[in-house]
């Protein structure tokens, strides 16, 4: 093997190394599916928070609420991750147990009490001012 074979050897071990080293280093992101959420509805439910998980990989709501027989109702509420939650203006003191709040979602397709939130209508009576969703308290 001559000196340019070599050469083009090594540049490619190199190479493959470096792209390995690269790879290991890269954050592993894995999600779940969002087919267990009826994204073609969309439910408002207006209660109590019970429970805030601000963690990931997702932002956590329990809300009590009363259903139409009088009975009392707990929804668990998926949001997004930290990261996108403080860009939709959701900290990790926004919302906190004991909150009226008013919250619409995308329910899940098994009838059980829980969705993917889709907007924050209001928090303690504070309207949401913002659109889609994102939470921008009315001035």
């Amino acid at each position: 093997m001559d000196r340019k074979q070599r050469r083009g050897k090594l540049a490619a071990a190199v190479t493959v190394a470096l792209a390995a080293l690269a790879a290991s280093s890269m954050r592993v992101h894995a999600h779940h599916s969002h087919a267990m959420f009826d994204d073609s509805r969309e439910v408002t439910v207006v209660g109590t928070v019970a429970g805030v998980s601000y963690a990931n990989p997702h932002v956590y709501l329990l809300v009590e609420t009363t259903a139409s027989n009088g009975q009392a109702e707990r929804w668990s509420v998926e949001m997004s991750h930290i990261g996108n939650m403080i860009n939709r203006g959701v900290h990790a003191d926004t919302i906190n147990i004991g909150d009226a709040i008013t919250i619409s979602m995308n329910p899940l397709r098994n009838g059980q009490t829980g969705g993917n939130y889709t907007r924050i209508v209001s928090i303690n009576g504070v309207e949401n001012a913002a659109e889609g969703s994102s939470w921008a308290p009315s001035p």
